[in-house]
């Protein structure tokens, strides 16, 4: 399976011994099991559904970290099914890009075309005031497709002045002799003039009505393609993920056939294999809940989790997974977690609880079915293996930006592929920022000297090597290390994984009790 940015808290946790004080993340190793149980077909798959359903009844939450399958083709009914499922989502995919690029191709075109008639109205807008704008636009647009010779630019050749004179008359002007003084043009020019101010007055008449009533449609339709391209890249985005989703271990290792000693097609075995990754975790109260010496101002938690642990982390996860997690999205994330999904049974965290019980469990199901006359169909499902730990509330929330990081994560790939909405806005804001020559770098207000020397600056957690520690290694021997337990051997081990045992049996009991193990 993936490795997890909280997979490197777990080996650091492990390599730097007990960690306490400033956050509690620890696992009784004796709490560590191995399960493997082979039964008839559905079986196994029977044992994962009843687990998920019963944990939500027991006030845990249940999050599906990872997942990936992998397809013997040997099993030709299972590997069909699954090939003939990828292929249908493939198809509707393509289908569905290829429609909305052509969306896209019909909207650029569209709005070209609504572009230039938008043109044509302002200038029939400013020829309200000003008929001179009318004329020229006339003369560009209209008259000089007349042809060589009886357009007014052809006729500028014998007449200079003829577009300017044109330009300079009035619609009343029907006289040839009136036309003749008021411009001071000879009789040839001034017929053509007169000739020229009818049909303007004609193409005045009938164009104005054409070009509102053109400009409208086009209107209608850039709308309808513009909310035609949204509609194909949502339409598309279930198609996707469900695609996604169907990950198959020779798509990242591509190798797994050769090394895996369970792949052996030549012993003629259908085999279909799944993983899956669980966190299974709820509040933990122990024995002795001390009282936290670090108060927050505004309601909510106790102690605050978002800490320079947290951040630490929070840095790791945003270079994993090539996204940004603001601190206004770790607060409204905190928000979320502690109010209840209709949908679920109960919150991800509690404000009233400083510590919490995560059960991380790797199942592997493998459906066999071996040869006759000999043959057998059956499930093979494996833990492997179900892990206990005691953590406290800032290392959980490390596990849920994990969690964030990875919807982000996928929607971003999603969008990326359909070409959304949002990635549009994040390539115009890049090259907005490319013209103005860069982002722009806020001036700090100036600090007085007082504040510059007690004031706390601000660290760059993701430039450190591991995780920052409280205070010094002299001040630990006198201060309180942190808001959390700190005393590990005593109470940690004594008191905090010894009432985490009733946890680990009720578990572990429901899941041999299904398996028939006694």
């Amino acid at each position: 399976m993936e490795r997890l940015v909280v997979d490197e808290m777990y080996a650091y946790a492990m390599s730097e011994g007990p960690l306490t004080g400033e956050v509690v993340l620890g696992h009784p190793g004796e709490m560590e099991i191995i399960l493997d149980f082979t039964g008839p077909r559905g079986t196994g798959s029977n044992i994962f559904w009843a687990l998920t359903h019963r944990v939500g009844k027991w006030n845990y939450s249940i999050a599906k970290v990872d997942e990936f399958m992998e397809v013997n083709p040997e099993y030709t009914e299972f590997y069909n099914m699954t090939l003939a499922q990828k292929q249908r989502l493939e198809s509707a995919i393509k289908s569905g890009l290829t429609s909305a690029m052509q969306a896209v191709a019909d909207y650029e075109l569209i709005k070209h075309d609504a572009r230039r008639y938008k043109e044509i109205l302002d200038f029939i807008k400013q020829g309200k005031k000003d008929e001179h704008v009318l004329r020229s636009l006339f003369v560009d647009r209209v008259d000089a497709y007349t042809g060589e010779g009886y357009s007014l630019i052809s006729m500028a050749k014998r007449w200079p002045t003829i577009i300017t004179d044109f330009i300079r008359m009035k619609e009343d002007w029907t006289d040839v002799d009136t036309i003749r003084k008021e411009l001071d043009v000879t009789q040839a020019e001034a017929t053509v003039l007169k000739t020229k101010n009818e049909l303007y007055k004609e193409w005045k008449r009938t164009f104005l009505p054409v070009v509102k009533e053109r400009y409208a449609r086009l209107e209608t339709l850039v709308k309808a393609r513009k909310k035609s391209i949204e509609e194909y890249r949502n339409w598309l985005k279930p198609y996707i993920a469900k695609y996604k989703a169907m990950k198959e271990i020779s798509e990242s290792s591509p190798s797994w056939y050769v090394r895996n000693a369970f792949a052996t097609p030549g012993f003629g075995t259908q085999e279909a294999l799944t993983g899956v990754r669980l966190w299974i975790w709820k509040p933990f109260f122990p024995v002795e809940k001390g009282k936290p010496e670090k108060i927050m101002e505004q309601k909510g938690f106790v102690i605050d989790p978002y800490d320079d642990w947290v951040k630490y982390w929070k840095c790791k996860i945003e270079r994993k997974y090539d996204i940004k997690i603001t601190d206004d999205d770790v607060r409204r994330i905190l928000k979320e977690c502690t109010t209840q999904d209709p949908g679920a049974y109960t919150k991800y965290m509690s404000p009233d609880a400083t510590y919490y019980i995560l059960f991380d469990v790797k199942v592997l199901l493998s459906i066999l079915k071996s040869p006759p006359p000999g043959g057998m169909e059956c499930e093979n499902i494996m833990f492997i293996p179900i892990m206990v730990w005691i953590m406290s509330q800032n290392a959980l929330l490390v596990h849920i930006l994990e969690l964030y990081a990875r919807d982000k994560a996928m929607e971003k790939y999603v969008n990326e592929i359909i070409g959304a909405g949002e990635i549009e806005e994040e390539i115009m804001k890049r090259v907005e920022e490319e013209l103005e020559g860069g982002e722009k770098v806020e001036e700090k207000p100036k600090q007085s000297l007082f504040k510059k020397i007690f004031s706390k600056k601000e660290k760059d957690y993701c430039s450190m090597e591991a995780p920052p520690k409280w205070g010094n290694a002299f001040l630990r021997f006198f201060i309180k290390p942190g808001p959390y337990e700190p005393v590990f051997f005593e109470r940690l081990t004594k008191m905090y994984f010894r009432a985490a045992g009733a946890y680990y049996k009720q578990l572990i009991d429901f899941l041999k009790g299904t398996m028939g193990i006694k």
